[in-house]
């Protein structure tokens, strides 16, 4: 008896009678259908079909869980958790012309050790700056940081804050100036909250760092952004660190 080249489905001989026609259509068909549901083991939406080790046969993933991530386990495609290091949007605002300050409510928690806050756009103040404080049960910190800044421009012009029980960690200052800030927020949930930034003015062509810590033990569950004049831009904050 013929058969087909890759799958082997049987076919009918050229001496075959014709009579014997329909008894081979069943047999064909019968072939094809069974061949095809092994290469489409998929029950349910979301599954995701690969190469089993036994020929012309797949194997059903099944769809994984919010979070998951598409992994390798034992050299076949496995959901795994995602990563410890990666980062996570905890919160995001868009702001045109907003005035005063943003509050991120609860954006802080022992789910991650770290946060990383993104700070991307322009100042209206003829002598601007941006602020971080932290808050714990609707309260905001407003004494007790510390740190020190260091900032210098394309005129190689150079100079050092220092800041000392202040109110806020002040990041950056100028004159109507563009700028990107990123921020690294660390254990704000469990204590002895440290950060440090680098941020570059765009418009202003000036850059720097800075390192602060607050002297307490609160767990601090929010954090206010606070600048002068009219804030124009986005302000993003992401967890990492479990």
């Amino acid at each position: 008896m013929a058969t087909t080249t890759n799958y082997a489905w049987e076919t009918p001989d050229d001496t075959d009678l014709v009579k014997d026609g329909a008894a081979a259509i069943r047999t064909l068909g019968s072939s094809i259908d069974t061949t095809t549901k092994a290469l489409n083991p998929s029950t349910t939406l979301g599954d995701i079909e690969y190469r089993s080790s036994t020929a012309n046969t797949n194997t059903r993933l099944g769809i994984g869980t919010t979070g998951q991530v598409l992994a390798v386990v034992g050299g076949v495609p496995a959901w795994a958790t995602a990563s410890a290091g990666a980062l996570t949007l905890i919160a995001t605002t868009n702001a045109s012309a907003a005035s005063g300050s943003v509050t991120f409510s609860s954006c802080f928690s022992s789910t991650y050790r770290n946060y990383l806050v993104n700070i991307d756009g322009a100042l209206s103040a003829s002598s601007g700056f941006i602020q971080i404080q932290m808050r714990a049960g609707g309260t905001t910190q407003t004494t007790n940081y510390y740190g020190g800044r260091y900032q210098i421009g394309t005129t190689n012009t150079a100079y050092s804050v220092g800041q000392t029980n202040a109110s806020s960690w002040e990041i950056t200052d100028g004159s109507s100036n563009k700028f990107t800030i990123t921020a690294n927020i660390m254990n704000p949930h469990v204590g002895k909250v440290q950060m440090n930034t680098r941020y570059f003015t765009r418009n202003g062509d000036t850059g720097g760092i800075q390192h602060g810590f607050i002297d307490t033990t609160t767990s601090y569950d929010s954090m206010v952004i606070a600048y002068s004049g009219n804030y124009t831009g986005t302000i993003s904050v992401y967890g990492y660190g479990v």
